[in-house]
């Protein structure tokens, strides 16, 4: 009563204290979007045997912030090996934030033609061409002149002397070649041919120009370089690579824009080129998930500069990947911010027909908003601790805190008019309505904020726990203080004329007194058939099928999802995906030999590359100086036939981490790791928010069997619910059901669908001294229309989120509505009565 008073009396200086705080959030408020980040990334222990593997294996393949282009409909030729080469050397240009270096089947088989042509092989070419060059010009350029003059004379053999003397320089050469083709007999060509043959010295390079060329071809480049190919056949190198090394200081992009991609090694282009779909990888130096600026990536911020010079350069070109998908997702989500706008339509219509007050529903509007604010200064708050905040945390956030505001606000105001109905004056209407529903929103919001903030017990979910903990608290504080404050200007005027008609014991008549009346009745077939429903929800909410693939469901009218479909298509899931295997070198080569006969083995594994393997065969000559990681490991890469996030490849990854001669990473390997985390944790919160909720439940009524009833009724419409949505996500949505649903379910829904439990318990327990089943049907017809409300508002604005266009809030936006509609309808109206009927002998 004193609180009461204290509020009532102080009103201007708490409308002082709340007009300052809102002065001071703006700061705040305009500035939580920096801390959103858009990654979806949970991260496991650094225990584990993913963690371990990615330490080791980012040293090589750094986990980065990229972007990926999909380029269809060109096959592979040196025309196209321009184009990509030309857009690739145009990034640089683009000034991208953080941009490090791009890839594509011809930068990389460029640069592994560089790197197996090193300075040694290049020089000996280049000699060897010279050589051969200068050779030729000795032995042949002479005879040739000597051909043509002889020509001119119709290959007369009276004119061979003269014609000798005009294009012989004095010299043996010229005496041998003179005495050879005066002896000679056939062709004239062949007699020169011949003659040559009989006058030159033999050594290794004369023999070669004598053997591969001739006097009408001897100065030809290709000719030339053709003779070299010969002489270095032994060392298996081709015409077309001594005509790169010989033309150009970079044979490597001469090759590629000369021939393409021919006789590149199968590890690169399998990994770029499938058919006529070929990838250009775009990375940046910054971790993947990593905010550069504001809330964007490096790859998110680079997205429309690179999507705009793939459109101009390529005539069939897709920008994906992480940072592709997460900004399109993002502008995507923002279409979708239409639902929260008619949220606050529909809570204004709410309050107007619950409340019969055209006021409270300016009010609700105003108080809500004010809420949302309060929850957006969370964020910021929450960034400034963490650095980042996720950005699911932003819809959620939103749809919670503009449910319980408006349950709030509504909780007290039917009060304040139950209170002036019964006859009370304002000001004793007023101070009842603020010492009992203040207090149950305090036990309320206290129950909620404390079991939103288990959040922060989940790897990666930190960010929510105290974003939802700080909002919900600041919002019991803004409806526990202001809103008696502006009450008391309102007064009477509040609501309309004939909502404050006497009332007139009419609570008998209400479908909820008899709902209560009928479920206390039969109360235990009642109970009996609630748990036997309630069994298979329970089974469905432990053994559901769940997805680890955060990308499920992705809005398909997406190009960055359409470009990632086709790679899926194109290259198989495991292309982006790879399984790694790390093997201690120290462990000997004989034994990395048989790991590697091993992995060649394994009928899952469609191809692999690692020490003495390429593909699907094993070569002991062939050497692993490429695959080792700081001279202490060597690594394999592994394309599994399995989808990563399969039960396949689940299965298969396992198996392969059986072996403890081998560390496994990749994305499987991580689900795995996460699997067997979680698995403890979820166990572990689940109990801890039991046993918060039922503390808190229980001390505030001083009983342990509201807290029973309580969080049983709740886990039941839990259970439900998960075994729905499972229906409703494989047979309607045809999408997989996110892994976090059912943990996140269980999370928010006992933290608000206790908030109900508080309402409905103080108002029975108002008529504790009426005997036990009356005090139970007048305290749900006096709580029922409210709690109904409250619970269809609660489910439309957390059913919002199935509008966003996001598989994760899609189906916890579905999840919400149906758990609420169960709670609301059912556990709330026939379970609850039933329940502390049955428990309670007496006195309630």
């Amino acid at each position: 009563m004193v609180i009461s008073k204290s509020i009532i009396k102080r009103r201007v200086l708490l409308i002082i204290i709340w007009a300052i705080v809102l002065v001071a959030i703006i700061p705040a408020v305009t500035g939580y979007t920096h801390y959103i980040s858009y990654s979806n990334s949970s991260p496991v222990g650094p225990g584990s045997e993913s963690s371990i593997a990615q330490h080791i294996i980012e040293k090589k393949f750094p986990d980065n912030s990229s972007l990926i282009v999909v380029v269809n409909g060109s096959s592979p030729s040196k025309n196209m090996a321009s184009t990509v080469l030309g857009f690739q050397s145009n990034l640089s240009g683009l000034g991208l934030k953080n941009y490090y270096s791009s890839s594509s089947v011809y930068s990389e088989y460029a640069a592994y033609i560089n790197n197996e042509i090193n300075a040694s092989i290049s020089s000996r070419i280049i000699y060897d061409y010279t050589m051969i060059k200068n050779n030729a010009i000795e032995i042949f350029s002479e005879p040739a002149e000597f051909y043509i003059l002889w020509s001119h004379d119709g290959f007369n053999n009276s004119s061979i002397n003269k014609n000798v003397m005009d294009s012989f320089s004095p010299g043996t050469y010229r005496e041998k070649f003179y005495s050879a083709i005066i002896n000679s007999t056939g062709s004239p060509y062949n007699r020169v041919e011949s003659s040559i043959g009989r006058s030159i010295v033999m050594d290794l390079f004369n023999a070669t120009a004598f053997k591969y060329l001739n006097i009408t071809d001897y100065n030809n480049k290709s000719s030339i370089i053709n003779a070299t190919s010969y002489m270095l056949n032994y060392s298996g190198l081709s015409y077309y690579i001594i005509n790169s090394v010989v033309s150009s200081s970079n044979p490597g992009i001469f090759y590629v824009t000369h021939y393409g991609i021919y006789n590149a090694p199968s590890f690169i282009s399998s990994a770029y080129v499938a058919g006529n779909i070929s990838l250009i990888y775009i990375d940046f130096d910054t971790p993947a998930g990593m905010d550069v600026m504001g809330s964007y990536t490096a790859s998110e911020l680079a997205f429309p500069a690179v999507n705009n010079l793939a459109m101009k350069t390529f005539k069939n070109a897709i920008v994906t990947g992480n940072g592709a998908i997460s900004y399109e997702t993002n502008k995507e989500t923002q279409k979708a911010g239409f639902a929260f706008g008619l949220i606050f339509i529909f809570l204004a219509v709410a309050i107007l027909f619950a409340a019969l007050s055209w006021k409270s529903s300016i009010l609700v509007i105003i108080f809500s908003g004010i809420a949302l604010l309060l929850g957006y200064t969370s964020e910021y708050i929450t960034g400034l601790i963490l650095h980042s905040v996720s950005y699911i945390v932003n819809y959620t956030l939103t749809a919670v805190i503009l449910g319980i505001s408006a349950d709030y606000l509504l909780f007290i105001i039917s009060r304040y008019r139950d209170e002036l109905r019964s006859g009370s004056d304002e000001k004793t209407a007023l101070e009842t309505s603020i010492r009992s529903s203040g207090r149950s929103i305090l036990i309320s919001g206290i129950t909620v904020a404390f079991s939103l903030a288990t959040f922060s017990f989940i790897p990666g979910f930190k960010s929510w726990g105290i974003t939802l903990f700080l909002a919900v608290i600041f919002t019991i504080a803004l409806e526990t203080t202001l809103l008696p404050v502006i009450i008391s200007f309102l007064g009477r005027s509040l609501f309309l004329r004939y909502a404050l008609k006497p009332d007139i014991n009419d609570k008998e008549k209400s479908k909820f007194y008899k709902a209560a009346e009928g479920a206390i009745s039969k109360k235990f077939f009642v109970i009996i058939i609630i748990i036997i429903l309630g069994s298979s929800g329970i089974y469905a909410f432990f053994n559901a099928p769940v997805t680890y693939n955060f990308n499920t469901g992705l809005p398909q009218n997406l190009e960055s999802v359409r470009g990632l479909n086709l790679i899926d298509k194109s290259f198989g899931s495991s292309t982006l995906y790879p399984v790694y295997v790390i093997v201690n070198e120290s462990i000997g080569s004989e034994k990395i030999e048989n790991i590697s006969y091993y992995i060649a083995s394994l009928s899952w594994v469609d191809r692999a590359y690692g020490p003495y393997i390429n593909g699907k065969y094993v070569n002991s000559s062939i050497g692993y100086s490429s695959y080792k990681i700081d001279s202490h490991y060597v690594y394999y890469i592994l394309y599994s036939r399995y989808s990563p996030y399969s039960k396949n490849a689940i299965n298969a990854v396992s198996q392969l981490r059986s072996n403890h001669d081998l560390i496994v990473g990749g994305i499987t390997s991580t689900i795995i790791d996460e699997a067997h985390q979680n698995k403890i944790i979820y166990s572990e919160l689940e109990i801890l928010i039991v046993l918060v909720i039922g503390i808190i439940i229980g001390v505030s009524f001083r009983s342990w069997k509201y807290p029973v009833i309580s969080l049983s009724g709740v886990f039941f419409s839990v259970s439900w619910t998960t075994g729905i949505l499972y229906l409703i996500s494989k047979y309607v949505l045809h999408e997989a059901l996110i892994y976090l649903i059912p943990v996140i379910l269980f999370i928010i829904l006992f933290s608000l669908g206790n908030d109900y439990t508080v309402f409905i318990i103080s108002r029975i327990r108002e008529y504790s001294s009426l005997n036990r089943d009356n005090a139970i049907k007048i305290g749900i017809s006096t709580s029922g229309r409210v709690v109904t409300t409250l619970g269809i508002i609660l489910a439309v604005s957390l059913g919002a989120l199935s509008f966003i266009p996001v598989a994760f809030l899609e189906q916890l936006g579905i999840s919400f509505i149906i758990s609420l509609i169960i709670d609301t309808f059912i556990i709330r109206i026939f379970y609850f009565p039933a329940m502390i009927s049955a428990l309670f002998k007496n006195k309630i």
